[in-house]
């Protein structure tokens, strides 16, 4: 009888600790659940500085004894606007066109004939004189040209000359020569290379549309446009027409241009943004650095 009660009582432990059966597993979805996506703007990146040879041109030996006028006694900008004025409508004769009196530097403009179209510059500095066959007024605008001594430290060892060679509606181009003058006087110009502008800096240039909102975008900057009624190609972005540039103290150089886009299947220039780059040259080198973009509506 005491062995039954045993029995009996091995079987109700046994039962009260057996685990429950496992639960049927729930079938997997046909497929996971679509993850919302969320437009952002491109990462920003850091430029690096992008850089061309020069154009190397050697001044030519003036091609006379030219008969050169006294220098101004004022050099307010209006002196020289009147200079160049009748330089163009009084017939062949020579006109100071740009100077820098503290570097000893002078920009002639050389006779205009009927029978050439060829603009011609004279430089004089200090006891040197080379002419350069440059674009001085190429259109309506008729921007004066630009001479100006750069110090590197020791005085003054470069002249910086720009000038105009471009303008219009939409279109706003210089050029940049650095002048160097050789042990024995002779003078050679470093032109800024048109590549830099016209193809480099184009591919540093970025778009993007986020909410309804277009952006150009340079580096780390970006800025908003708006260019109402046209559709416009976020793939075509260049520089446009626009190269300016400007003379800074101490001897620095900075360029001015233009973030343009076209319509698809059309060349036509829209300016959406302003840009900017510091110039450094050296050893017959251009390179562009610290670049910057604006809005037009700033």
């Amino acid at each position: 009888m005491k062995k039954i009660f045993f029995l009996l009582l091995a079987l109700t432990l046994l039962t009260g600790c057996a685990a429950p059966a496992p639960a049927e597993p729930e079938p997997l979805p046909d497929e996971p659940p679509a993850v919302e996506e969320t437009a952002s703007l491109p990462e920003p990146r850091r430029l690096k500085p992008i850089s061309a040879p020069a154009v190397v041109t050697e001044g030519r030996e003036p091609a006379e004894d030219y008969d050169l006028p006294p220098l101004p006694r004022d050099t307010d900008w209006t002196t020289y606007r009147i200079n160049a004025d009748h330089w163009v409508t009084d017939g062949p004769n020579i006109a100071v066109l740009a100077e820098d009196r503290e570097a000893d530097a002078v920009l002639y403009g050389l006779p205009l004939y009927a029978n050439t179209s060829q603009e011609t510059a004279l430089i004089r500095w200090g006891d040197s004189l080379a002419e350069f066959d440059w674009t001085l007024f190429p259109g309506p605008s008729m921007t004066l040209p630009q001479i100006k001594g750069l110090d590197g430290g020791l005085g003054v060892n470069r002249l910086a000359v720009i000038c105009q060679v471009g303008s219009g509606t939409g279109v706003s181009i210089e050029e940049l020569h650095i002048l160097e003058k050789g042990p024995d006087g002779t003078l050679t110009a470093y032109t800024f290379p048109e590549s830099l502008w016209q193809e480099e800096i184009p591919k540093l240039f970025d778009t993007a549309e986020l909410n309804g909102r277009t952006f150009a975008i340079l580096g780390h900057e970006l800025v908003e446009f708006h260019y109402e009624g046209l559709e416009l190609d976020l793939e075509s972005a260049s520089s446009g027409m626009i190269a300016d540039f400007s003379t800074e103290d101490r001897g620095g150089l900075r360029f001015r241009g233009a973030f343009c886009l076209s319509p698809p299947d059309s060349a036509m220039p829209c300016y959406v943004a302003e840009t900017s780059a510091q110039i450094l040259y050296e050893n017959g080198i251009f390179t562009l650095q610290d670049f910057h973009l604006y809005s037009y509506d700033q």
